[in-house]
């Protein structure tokens, strides 16, 4: 059983088409969704059969992946300039790496889909992005 800490947990992403790694962005994560992987099911139920039967589906699917992070103008780099679909755009998918208990390692590619700054007067500023991830993730 692992109980991780930030220390355990290292998230990054290309801040440009084609670009390097970025490293320090995980200070500013406050929240990361979860990592969900769905292998789907295709239904083989034969007719005249009362109860439904299924096999185990070809494809497999990482499904939509939320961080939620500090905005901060002024550090390099910061998730938003990284994330900021409005400032930035993309044309290719961007490369990942998310390192877990310092020795589970995906990496892959993703799609940033949807962007958005909280407005709290008061507070820190948050930030939310969407990530899709696409084509094969390799697990080491």
């Amino acid at each position: 059983m692992a109980k991780r800490s930030s220390v355990d947990v290292v998230f990054e992403v290309d801040k440009a088409d084609a670009g390097t790694l970025t490293s320090g962005l995980t200070p500013y994560i406050t929240k990361m969704g979860d990592l969900v992987l769905n292998k789907g099911t295709v239904d083989v139920t034969p007719f005249g059969t009362s109860d439904p039967e299924y096999l185990l589906g070809v494809l497999t699917k990482y499904e939509s992946f939320d961080i939620e992070f500090v905005y901060d103008d002024a550090a390099e780099p910061a998730p938003n300039a990284v994330f900021d679909t409005t400032k930035y755009v993309h044309a290719e998918t961007r490369s990942f790496s998310l390192t877990i208990g310092g020795s589970r390692v995906y990496t892959g590619e993703l799609w940033i889909h949807n962007y958005k700054v909280g407005l709290d007067v008061g507070t820190y500023h948050t930030c939310t992005a969407s990530l899709q991830f696409t084509g094969t993730i390799a697990v080491a």
